[in-house]
């Protein structure tokens, strides 16, 4: 049997009509895909053959838009690669900006500056950063998933490790833990009068 794209019980005008919509709608993300500089450097690059224009006709790059993060990719790819985020309201599927850049060969996500997943990211970033090489893998062990509170102190802390914390972040172990694992954002780092930004409970 064939596959319809017209509904059920759709009079003649109105599936014209939509037809003529999504049309315009895909000539659009083709133009703006192929006036991308990012894309145009992908093309020009012989070292990535599978960019080409037949490809990029049926399938353009596009943005797909979240309240708190934004994907670049394939509508296809994008749409199953962030099925299982919750980053708000969305998706939104919209042509790309010129300037828009995104990695050749894979999805790409871009959190808004704002929201709560960059602001964690940050954070974590920046705990790694003060803590330095020997420390920085504590801030990973204290986010792994499957570890509450009582297990990573178990196995990662010492009081030595402890103190060398508290004075590096100006956090005790179960704060940094939780700062780790994204509970708590806060304004600053390192703090010895800490303020706390947001408190996403235990």
């Amino acid at each position: 049997m064939e596959r319809s794209v017209r509904y059920t019980g759709e009079s003649d005008t109105d599936f014209r009509r939509r037809a003529e919509k999504a049309a315009s709608i895909a000539r659009l993300l083709v133009e703006r895909c192929f006036a991308n500089e990012c894309v145009q450097d992908y093309l020009a690059d012989e070292e990535l053959p599978l960019w080409d224009e037949v490809k990029l006709r049926s399938e353009p790059v596009v943005r797909v838009e979240f309240e708190q993060a934004i994907a670049f990719g394939g509508i296809g790819e994008c749409l199953a690669a962030t099925k299982s985020k919750h980053w708000g309201e969305g998706p939104q599927i919209l042509p790309l900006e010129q300037d828009d850049w995104f990695f050749a060969e894979r999805v790409t996500y871009r959190y808004r500056e704002n929201s709560i997943y960059n602001r964690r990211f940050e954070q974590r970033k920046l705990m790694k950063e003060l803590l330095g090489r020997k420390l920085r893998k504590l801030v990973g062990a204290a986010n792994y998933r499957r570890h509450c509170w009582e297990i990573f102190r178990d196995n990662n802390l010492t009081p030595e490790i402890e103190n060398e914390i508290a004075d590096r972040l100006g956090l005790t172990a179960k704060e940094f833990w939780r700062a780790s694992r994204g509970k708590v954002l806060y304004a600053d780092l390192p703090l010895k009068e800490r303020q706390l930004r947001f408190d996403f409970g235990n």
